[in-house]
């Protein structure tokens, strides 16, 4: 098992100084001049710039720093949008049993998901093959969206036979 590592409650503000830090670095580097050589001519100096190489030990540096502030924009990005999920889950989970407050709920949904909840409100306690026909969705699709609402605490499927009977939580 691969040890875990845990950034704790500041993780995306810990992986944005890493990437910031990450950048300035490289930049620092990448921007350094090479070595200037004076010569003297008719009694005054001219500069004249040499080509300069990246050492091994600097191509490291590039790829480590690179790699490190890859890592912490990934981290940015998925873990900053994990977070909004709970928030949204806390403010549906006190939705009364009354068809007035499930479709107060339904604003907060949208596209598809907000389609099949009105139509679960529209038909109390339908049955999951029923909303495929109502919906025209494919049945893989209306499966994945109430197990979205299933999980945001709007819906419940109670096993009917065969299939699945859906009814407003």
């Amino acid at each position: 098992m691969a040890p875990r590592i845990n950034i704790g409650t500041h993780g995306v503000l810990v992986s944005a100084i890493v990437l910031i830090i990450s950048v300035l670095l490289l930049i620092d580097r990448l921007l350094a001049t090479g070595p200037v050589q004076l010569i003297l001519e008719d009694g005054r100096a001219v500069p004249i710039e040499g080509a300069s190489y990246f050492s091994l030990n600097e191509v490291l540096f590039f790829i480590i720093t690179a790699w490190l502030g890859g890592m912490s924009f990934l981290y940015i990005v998925l873990f900053s949008k994990e977070k909004e999920t709970p928030e949204i889950k806390k403010d549906i989970e006190a939705v009364p049993e009354n068809k007035s407050t499930a479709m107060l709920a339904s604003t907060l949904l949208d596209g598809d998901e907000k389609l099949l909840f009105q139509k679960i409100v529209d038909g109390d306690m339908i049955l999951q093959r029923e909303l495929v026909q109502v919906t025209g969705f494919s049945e893989p699709k209306v499966s994945r969206l109430l197990d979205k609402l299933e999980r945001r605490g709007l819906i419940i499927r109670q096993r009917d036979g065969m299939g699945n009977r859906v009814l407003i939580k």
